[in-house]
């Protein structure tokens, strides 16, 4: 990931042209902040995984987020949960980063990890190839904050936490920050 933003800013940095372009993007956004209900919260689509962000471990990407699959936190943490029974989240965490560099980041949230700091989470529609595997009501993936999200979805799971409503900025495009992302009408 840290690949991609940077060749993006460089890009940015040496044309004019793409970088007003991408503020023109930016200023003609539409947000809203929600708050997601526990229901909410569960029928999020998390990422789709691919091999430009989880190239070090194939085998566990297909397993934990397999193609064409649903990829709600509650199914993803099944996954998880199945590979690395443990009793504490950072437990989970410590295991499954040392197995893909990508889980380095929940990781470390996890170690101290409090669900009122969360943040704000970035949501969008399901695109049209993404809804064939999360049919109706799952209707939002997370665009980003997946680190966020899993770290909360397996210490509610796994602590036996009440669920504290979770914050999400929703948008139909947020191609102005990730370029490489689904524009969604």
């Amino acid at each position: 990931m840290k690949t991609l933003l940077l060749a993006d800013a460089n890009r940015l940095f040496a044309s004019r042209v793409d970088h007003a372009a991408t503020r023109q993007q930016r200023d003609a956004a539409v947000y809203q902040t929600v708050m997601l209900s526990e229901l909410d919260f569960n029928d999020l689509v998390f990422m789709e995984a691919n091999d430009n962000v989880w190239a070090d471990n194939q085998a566990l990407v297909d397993r934990l987020t397999p193609t064409g699959q649903s990829r709600t936190p509650k199914e993803v943490v099944d996954r998880v949960l199945e590979v690395y029974p443990y009793q504490h989240p950072i437990q989970v965490f410590k295991h499954l980063s040392a197995d893909e560099p990508w889980f380095e980041g929940c990781f470390i949230i996890s170690a101290r990890f409090d669900p009122r700091l969360l943040g704000e989470l970035l949501v969008r529609p399901l695109t049209t190839y993404e809804k064939p595997a999360h049919p109706p009501p799952i209707r939002l993936y997370l665009e980003d904050g997946n680190h966020r999200a899993l770290v909360y979805a397996v210490s509610l799971r796994l602590q036996a936490e009440a669920y504290q409503p979770v914050r999400a900025i929703f948008s139909r495009d947020w191609s102005h920050l990730y370029p490489w992302g689904q524009v969604t009408a």
